[in-house]
């Protein structure tokens, strides 16, 4: 019987999420030259949504200024308005109410000029808070 108990302990342990959540960006790549509009891509361990849904979201920013972002709540995401030159794009993984959930990645890309690939859906802009 104790046998049986341990089995079955082990496997609901294993359908719960193990570990700290984590945040990717996926594209574009990481010192990539892009136009001053381009498609974001990020993944997450944790389910992303509306933050009215209980679901997580991340909060876009640029430069350094994490106070200046935009929630954001599905992956692409368009990203505009940025000037010609290097940026450091930043996704950081947040609790549908706002306080972080501990995970977060960064890239650096270099503004080429006007233009950029398809808009994705859904498409947002760049910058506001919430």
């Amino acid at each position: 019987m104790a046998a049986t108990c341990l089995l079955i302990a082990g496997c609901g342990a294993a359908t719960g999420t193990s570990g700290s959540p984590t945040v990717t960006i996926s594209a574009p790549a990481d010192g990539a030259d892009v136009g001053s509009s381009f498609a974001l891509r990020f993944s997450s361990s944790e389910e992303i949504g509306p933050t009215t849904s209980g679901k997580h979201h991340v909060h876009v920013s640029t430069d350094g200024q994490a106070d200046d972002y935009t929630v954001v709540t599905a992956s692409p995401f368009q990203v505009t308005g940025l000037p010609p030159g290097r940026h450091t794009v930043s996704v950081t993984l947040q609790h549908a109410d706002h306080s972080a959930a501990g995970a977060s990645d960064e890239i650096t890309v270099n503004v080429t000029g006007s233009g950029g690939g398809a808009s994705p859906e859904p498409e947002q802009s760049y910058g506001g808070g919430y």
